[in-house]
């Protein structure tokens, strides 16, 4: 395989973000893209080449497609990675994969069932700071996770579906999902959660019906401990995911993505820093493509979407009871 076709469904800001990047790719031609709107999917099709369609059933039925990226925002996702993979066709997911488990575990049972190969949208999980602390942590050199404290904290509202809850699923679910995942993936799976949230700064948006400021604290199934607290009334301009862990043999403190500063727990006390600039939204395609050519897993398969979502949806639930919520979820 020389070349690998890609379709695009949904021509909105992210898909922009995608072609990027994919259209630097030798291994890449974007052959078509699919929008409800016929304005947008033209506008991509002019300028990077291939065909616009309105119906991205019609897109997959025409198209001989190795791959299609699923850019749509997360109340739009229904049927399409069924339907792709029933024809073969490997799959990009952008986060959050679905709103509700029911959908995502019918995703997840698709790739299963087709053999495909699939990549969720957790771009983070490519950053160096993270990568290397999970390596540290897998290796054994770290020691056990005791504590993981994050933040999520930026000064932002999006449009009218993304103030929407019932659309967005709030910016835990939508946003803040990042995080859940970078210490999902860095710490295990999680046994149980509680948080509260509220609405206290956006209170003159007529329109919001999501959370501004949250607290989740919870317990990795290891029995470490969590928390994670995120607002979208940070530093104007500033985008904060950050995050502390606690193990027997480092401290472990991120400021981004692709940074990690290292505090070994004997004395005398090192410190040591990883820091590397990367593209991630390019690693995780670059990543996709290895995947297809080698015939081996992703480092974000469509099931860690389905855990991350799961793990989200349940802080919304604790949130929303006032109760500790078990995961999994039934």
């Amino acid at each position: 395989m020389d070349v690998m076709k890609v379709g695009i469904i949904g021509c909105g800001n992210i898909a922009t973000v995608h072609m990027r990047r994919l259209s630097t790719l030798k291994e890449i031609k974007v052959v078509a893209f699919a929008d409800i709107s016929e304005e947008k999917a033209k506008e991509f099709s002019q300028q990077y080449g291939g065909r616009a369609y309105t119906d991205w059933r019609k897109m997959l039925d025409k198209e001989s497609l190795d791959i299609v990226y699923i850019c749509l925002p997360p109340f739009a996702h229904k049927d399409e990675v069924m339907v792709a993979a029933e024809k073969g066709i490997n799959i990009f997911i952008e986060k959050p994969i679905a709103l509700n488990m029911d959908l995502a575990r019918r995703m997840v049972r698709a790739v299963e069932k087709h053999g495909v190969l699939s990549q969720v949208g957790y771009n983070c999980r490519f950053g160096r700071g993270i990568e290397e602390a999970k390596r540290l942590i897998e290796d054994g050199e770290a020691g056990d996770v005791g504590l993981a404290v994050g933040w999520y904290w930026c000064h932002y509202l999006g449009g009218a579906w993304w103030r929407d809850k019932k659309r967005s699923g709030g910016q835990i679910v939508e946003q803040a999902t990042h995080l859940y995942d970078a210490l999902r993936f860095l710490c295990g799976e999680v046994d149980v959660v509680y948080g509260f949230n509220n609405r206290l700064f956006w209170t003159d948006v007529p329109d919001l019906t999501i959370e501004d400021v949250s607290s989740c604290t919870f317990k990795f199934r290891s029995g470490a401990l969590g928390a994670i607290v995120s607002t979208t009334w940070g530093v104007p301009s500033e985008w904060w995911l950050r995050w502390i862990i606690a193990t027997r043999n480092y401290t472990m403190e991120s400021s981004d993505t692709n940074t990690l500063k290292l505090y070994k727990t004997s004395t005398p006390v090192e410190v040591r820093m990883v820091s590397e600039r990367r593209d991630t939204y390019l690693l995780e395609t670059k990543n996709l493509i290895e995947a297809i050519r080698d015939d081996k897993e992703t480092r974000t398969p469509i099931v860690e979407g389905a855990k991350t979502l799961e793990f989200t949806l349940a802080a919304m639930k604790s949130m929303e009871t006032g109760k500790p919520v078990k995961l999994p979820l039934p």
